[in-house]
Parts: structure tokens; C-alpha cells; sequence
């Protein structure tokens, strides 16, 4: 029994999820209302009219609040190993990134390779682009949301195509960021990172198109795939250092990576070819998008522990041995018939609501 779903589902405040709570406070005008009053703004107080913020409330919570008190910070266990820091902007700041949130998803164009923080994408469609494939390349981007600082937010608005004045970049960046980097935990930052990508995933599409290759991203985890009989070496290739096997990228690959400000997480390169386990975002490719065997077991585990040992004792086991390591820290801990269900819910949605296992597993939850 335990909490953490595969890759991509549970990252801290989608940006495609509107928060219950902060519904009723977000901006009226239609979308294209939005973006037009986007690019007309001039001034810092033209922003605070559009977030419907009065200017001087906007430049208390930006520049007065400390720091330390506009943002909750705390660390994550990561299930590769390592703690991952998260920082949740407090109340008032939230709700001033939600409501930009809502005005920058009216003005990003996605790019057909982003399959993260994106309305009708998901891990799913990620994994369905690389199915059936002979070779399939994973590569993950290191210290994905840390490496974006302010300058590099502000630069993003003051070019192409979003061509803000300085002071109206300024102000957008310093809502975004904390401690100069982008925090993995705001409502703004999935959607600024694909803002900050839109360039290099154009590269990296002209390259993988270039190369016979599919190229997508979700977040800062990157795949290529081909049904070439040979792997593209300009994308990477098999070498051997002191004994060993290892996967080493194609300079052009690498070229493109560091021209847009970043790096490649040499721990988790990995290149899978067909026969063997293919996985993509956490699902597994060979044929096309599923949960893996383990994950199955555990559900299965969870509801065979409720059956035979009742509801209490599997409540009591899985807050004992589980609940601390709970993706996010709440006044209240998840239960062990919340966190099953939302378990039988993603198998439903990776397999279809027909499938058979999912069928079998939510009836026998249901009694």
C-alpha cells in the first residue's frame, strides 16, 4: 500500500485544475477579452486592473510581505531517491497567481509536443505518442524548476512574442518567483515553464523531425522514439566507458538542451529498445499506454488487506506505514479509502472504464 502514482500525477497545482476555493474569485472576462488586455498593458497598475487587484494590495503581497511569509516551503521525498522542495505561495498571493494563471493559459499556444500542464493532455497522450515503437529515449531535465530565475521570467516577457514593457515584466516576474527561481508549487509555474520551453521544444522538434523521430515533453521529462532500425546518434547513442554500457547524447541534442538554460539529469538517461520494458512518464509504451504490473498488485493488495482484515486494521496499517509520506502536507491525511479510490481511478483512466481490471476493482471496492 502505498500513496505515490506513477510520474506526473501529483504534481503540485496544474495548472489546468481550477481550485474550488478560489473559483468564485476568478476574472470574468471571456479568454479573449484576456489576452487582448494582456498585450495592451503598459504599467504596473494596467496589471493590477486586469488581475481586478487593487495596485497597492498587488505591490504589498509582491514587495512588503517578507519572503518568508509569502510562501510555505517544505521537502518532498522524491521516489528516485532525494527530497524535492516545494514552496505554496500563503492565501493572499495564491489567489493573484491563480487569476494570472488564467490570463497567461489565454495567451500560451502549446506546441503539438507538450503533453504537461496542458487542457486535453496528459500523461496518457504522452506515453500513446511513443507506443509501438523500436527505441524509445527518456532524458529528464535537472533541477527543472529551480534552474528558472526572475531574470529569465522577466527576459521571456519582455521578447518575442509577448513584447511587455520592463515595468509590466518586472512586476509578472516578481508574482512568480521566489527567491529567484520559479517555485514548484504555484499555480503560475507549470505554465511559465512551458512558456520558458516554447523555443527549444521548436528545436527539439525540428531535430527529432530531422531525425525520423518522435519528440515529446512533459514538464522537464523529454522522450524520443523512432521505428528506425538504428537509433539516431544525433540524438544519442550506446558507448562504452571503463567496461560499462552507457547511453551518451548526440551533441545536437546536448547543443539545443544548454542554448535554451539547461541541463540533463546524467542519472536518468535511459534508452529502451522494443522487447524490452518501454516506459514513458511512468506508463508503460510497448504497445500502448498502461499502468505497470507492480502498480496493479498494489491495488489489488490494498483491497485483498480490506476484505480480509477489515477496514480498521487497513486504515490503521496504511497511516502507520503511509501517510507520512503524503505528496502534500494538509490539515487533514488522506484515508486509505480516498487514496484506493484515487488509485482505482487512475487505472480507469490509463486502461478505459471497460477494462476489465478496472471493472473488477471498483465493483469489488464498491462493496
Amino acid at each position: 500500500m502505498v500513496i505515490n502514482f506513477p510520474k506526473g500525477q501529483l504534481i503540485p497545482e496544474n495548472s489546468n485544475i481550477k481550485s474550488k476555493s478560489y473559483a468564485h474569485l476568478l476574472l470574468k472576462d471571456n479568454p479573449e477579452t484576456l489576452r487582448e488586455k494582456f498585450f495592451s498593458l503598459s504599467t504596473a497598475r494596467d496589471l493590477a486592473k486586469l488581475l481586478n487587484v487593487e495596485y497597492r494590495r498587488l505591490v504589498y503581497h509582491i514587495y512588503i510581505v517578507p519572503p518568508s511569509k509569502r510562501y510555505k516551503t517544505f521537502e518532498l521525498p522524491k521516489n528516485s531517491g532525494g527530497t524535492r522542495q516545494i514552496s505554496t505561495p500563503q492565501t493572499a498571493l495564491k489567489i493573484i497567481q491563480w487569476k494570472l494563471n488564467q490570463v497567461l493559459q489565454t495567451i500560451y499556444e502549446p506546441k503539438p509536443s507538450v503533453h504537461g500542464f496542458v487542457s486535453g493532455k496528459s500523461i496518457v497522450t504522452n506515453a500513446q505518442a511513443h507506443a509501438k515503437k523500436r527505441y524509445i529515449l527518456n532524458l529528464d531535465l535537472k533541477d527543472f524548476f529551480p534552474s528558472i530565475n526572475f531574470g529569465r521570467v522577466r527576459g521571456m516577457f519582455i521578447a518575442a512574442p509577448y513584447g511587455l514593457t520592463p515595468e509590466v515584466a518586472t512586476v509578472l516576474a516578481q508574482i512568480c518567483c521566489h527567491n529567484n527561481q520559479l517555485p514548484q508549487g504555484a499555480p503560475t509555474s507549470p505554465i511559465i515553464t512551458n512558456m520558458i520551453c516554447a523555443k527549444m521544444d521548436s528545436q527539439l522538434q525540428q531535430l527529432a523531425k530531422a531525425c525520423k523521430a518522435t519528440y515529446t515533453r512533459y514538464g522537464d521529462d523529454i522522450t524520443f522514439s523512432t521505428t528506425l532500425k538504428e537509433f539516431p546518434e544525433s540524438l544519442a547513442k550506446v558507448v562504452t566507458e571503463e567496461g560499462k554500457e552507457k547511453v551518451a547524447l548526440g551533441e545536437p541534442l546536448l547543443g539545443i538542451i544548454a542554448e535554451n538554460g539547461f541541463q540533463v539529469n546524467e542519472n536518468k538517461i535511459h534508452l529502451q529498445a522494443k522487447g524490452n520494458h518501454q516506459e514513458v512518464t511512468g506508463l508503460t509504451a510497448n504497445k500502448f499506454p498502461n499502468v505497470n504490473r507492480k502498480f496493479v498488485r498494489q491495488v489489488r493488495a490494498m483491497l485483498h488487506a480490506w476484505a480480509k482484515f477489515g477496514l480498521e486494521a487497513a486504515e490503521k496499517e496504511f497511516q502507520e506505514k503511509y501517510a507520512s509520506k503524503s505528496r502534500l502536507p494538509s490539515k487533514s491525511t488522506a484515508s486509505f479509502k480516498e487514496v484506493l479510490r484515487g488509485k482505482i481511478e487512475f487505472i480507469g483512466m490509463v486502461k478505459g472504464k471497460e477494462d476489465k481490471i478496472y471493472s473488477k476493482f471498483i465493483d469489488k471496492f464498491n462493496i
